[in-house]
């Protein structure tokens, strides 16, 4: 399908003649959409389960006050989205997203499809982790908010004894924002309701986030889905290694070195879409933002779905509060928007509410140390880690090098991505997989708008020197891809065979069915002492 410049083209200049096998652009059917309407939709998607919390979890005290406060800030957030950094309003004619009609059709087919095959609402043979969000979602619709566990109900008897207690109680502490709609549903409509409303919300997200990058690159290409899904490093390289040689410290397929692992999108979406998504669609809308007055609250509220993620995301907002496109005339002027009582409010409420939530579960972090600590040798980690480095972000950046060598996000992204790996939190590293993600996914929309480029026509190679360097931009991108096909090998593959499902091997966590679980739980999903913390004493209903 033709790619279509759609963002600040004003089409000047000759028509092109239209023949048998192609359409005019000037044939083509648009929607309009304006810049403010699609900053909404963005914004409602992040703060609905938000508010859903405010006012279900935390006491009402607590809950109605807050819901107040983030409903103004939602409000001039809105109303101001569409001023520029000297707060002048800037002409619909340069921010009007105009959206082909068979793009409109076709993101929003591509993003129940992306949802369907990677496992939200278990609808089809599903990857690891997926019986923890089933849990998730059935705890928060079973139980009254917020989710307290009795060991009482446990009945396996193995899960009893790892445990070594048949009494007293544990909180459910784990970042579940996303769930809170399909939970709200599921306690009007059952079990069942709840997991389709998850299902469509997900594919709103993901819509959402498929229209926003394409924004970001002012360009509708079907490589904005293709790099959504595909998006990778080259895992497939060290893994034909290990395939000959079996090497030690080899995990996983993306996890080929110990301690360090940055994930494909795919895997994201297949895993921990209720990270992904949001931090995939904040991404794209700080990117498109046109002022910082309100970064507060896009930014700062992925610590409600992510507090991985954030690590990630600071060096990110930085660059862009303080970038050219963002500086003001005056640098007083450009302090206010850094500094807008919007933005540290935001902050400020946000972080006191879920610092102090995901700090009741001091367990979760136990395991953390310098990366090259984990390693048998620690004079390995200096060549595993240039190698990790070569594989997963050295791509990226050389592709992109010549046309953002100015932008000041683009080094802070490939300057996050180097020392993310430096440090481990949790056994399987969750700062590296989920710190990761908000630099990968600024790397991967712009490798859209890049590679829709290259593949233009009008950008066919003239010379030798033209086609090896196309050749090898393609060769780097079929090899990213294996990652994915892999994941859809085993999904696909595990339906062919009729191989049994795991999603069900959990439950609830308030009644463990198989307990080889139980530790994991114990660990990553219970807040032990939870009456003393500071959430549940002052916060929490």
């Amino acid at each position: 399908m033709k790619e279509l410049k759609q963002i600040g083209d004003s089409s000047k200049g000759k028509a092109s003649k239209s023949n048998t096998t192609k359409r005019s652009p000037r044939d083509t059917k648009y929607v309009t959409l304006s810049y403010p309407w699609l900053f909404t939709f963005i914004i409602l998607f992040l703060t609905i389960p938000l508010f859903i919390f405010f006012l279900g979890y935390l006491r009402l005290a607590v809950g109605i006050p807050l819901t107040l406060i983030f409903a103004g800030i939602v409000f001039y957030a809105v109303s101001d989205c569409l001023n520029n950094a000297e707060g002048r309003k800037l002409d619909r004619s340069d921010t009007d997203i105009k959206i082909p009609v068979s793009y409109l059709i076709g993101f929003a087919v591509t993003a129940l499809a992306i949802s369907f095959v990677s496992g939200v609402g278990e609808y089809i043979y599903t990857l690891q982790d997926h019986q923890f969000r089933r849990a998730i979602l059935r705890d928060l619709i079973n139980y009254d908010w917020p989710v307290i566990y009795d060991y009482s109900t446990q009945t396996n008897p193995e899960v009893v004894q790892i445990f070594g207690i048949a009494a007293g109680k544990r909180a459910f502490s784990y970042y579940f924002l996303y769930w809170m709609p399909a939970a709200l549903a599921g306690k009007v409509f059952g079990f069942g309701f709840g997991n389709f409303v998850l299902f469509i919300w997900n594919s709103i997200g993901i819509f959402l986030s498929l229209i926003t990058a394409s924004a970001v690159i002012k360009k509708f290409t079907a490589w904005v889905p293709f790099f959504f899904v595909f998006f990778s490093g080259l895992d497939v390289i060290p893994n034909i290694v290990y395939s000959y040689t079996e090497y030690s410290g080899w995990r996983w397929f993306e996890g080929y070195f110990t301690s360090m692992s940055y994930v494909s999108n795919f895997r994201e979406l297949a895993s921990v879409y209720n990270q992904m998504v949001p931090c995939f669609l904040i991404m794209a809308a700080l990117l498109l933002a046109y002022n910082t007055r309100s970064m507060g609250l896009t930014a700062g509220i992925l610590f409600a779905y992510s507090p991985w993620a954030v690590f990630g995301i600071l060096p990110l907002v930085a660059a862009l509060l303080f970038g050219k496109k963002h500086r003001a005339s005056k640098f007083s002027r450009t302090m206010f928007n850094t500094f807008s009582p919007v933005n540290i409010a935001s902050a400020f409420l946000l972080l006191a509410i879920f610092g102090s939530y995901y700090t009741s579960n001091a367990n979760a972090v136990g395991y953390k140390g310098f990366a090259w600590t984990f390693f048998d040798n620690q004079v390995l980690f200096i060549p595993a880690y240039m190698i990790f480095i070569a594989l997963e972000v050295l791509p990226f950046v050389i592709l992109l090098y010549k046309r953002e060598k100015k932008n000041p996000v683009f080094w802070a992204a490939f300057a996050s991505l180097l020392i993310i790996p430096l440090y481990q939190i949790t056994e399987n590293n969750d700062l590296s997989m989920r710190g990761s993600m908000p630099a990968l996914f600024f790397f991967c929309i712009l490798l859209s708008g890049f590679i829709a480029e290259v593949m233009d026509e009008k950008n066919t190679p003239k010379t030798k020197k033209g086609w090896i360097k196309s050749a090898a931009i393609m060769l780097t991108v079929i090899l990213m891809t294996f990652t994915t096909l892999l994941n859809l090998f085993v999904i696909f593959g595990s339906i062919i065979t009729g191989a049994e499902s795991d999603i069900e091997d959990i439950g609830s966590f308030g009644n463990i069915n198989k307990a080889q679980y139980a530790e994991v739980i114990q660990e990553q999903f219970y807040a032990e002492g939870y009456e003393d913390s500071f959430f549940y004493r002052y916060f929490a209903r």
